[in-house]
């Protein structure tokens, strides 16, 4: 089912035009925001942290001191299938940042990740509608 989302959402928006990776990185938020009890705790805070730096309210030391810190979690095990690793793998995506190349790869990424860790599809469905109307 992620297939067909990335899919739909890649037909619908040009992931190379920065205001539409803005959106693409708006939608990833929004969408771990909703699933934010789902996630180890470790992780809960990625969405937040993430959120305000978009809307300039932290800096990058925040948003890369979390990055950071979620990879040291899953240290040693990051290539791991476990769904707490799949988990924390899907809130680093949320903290790094849309660039040119990387937009596709990201988004694609983070719905494999999503959906491999077993996050909920209702929730991600819901992000999807609100920010594409797809």
């Amino acid at each position: 089912m992620n297939t067909k989302l990335f899919a739909a959402i890649s037909a619908a928006v040009d992931l190379d035009d920065p205001a539409e990776q803005f959106l693409a990185q708006r939608f990833m938020i929004e969408a771990l925001g909703r699933v934010t009890q789902q996630l180890p705790e470790i992780a809960r805070s990625a969405a937040a942290i993430a959120n305000r730096f978009i809307t300039d309210v932290a800096g990058a030391e925040e948003v890369i001191g979390e990055r950071v810190r979620l990879w040291q979690a899953i240290e040693g095990r990051d290539q791991s299938s476990e769904p707490e690793v799949l988990k924390i793998r899907t809130a680093i995506c949320v903290l790094h940042p849309m660039d040119m190349e990387a937009t596709a790869d990201t988004l694609e990424l983070f719905f494999a990740f999503w959906q491999r860790g077993g996050l909920g599809l209702p929730e991600l469905e819901a992000a999807v509608k609100n920010k594409f109307g797809i």
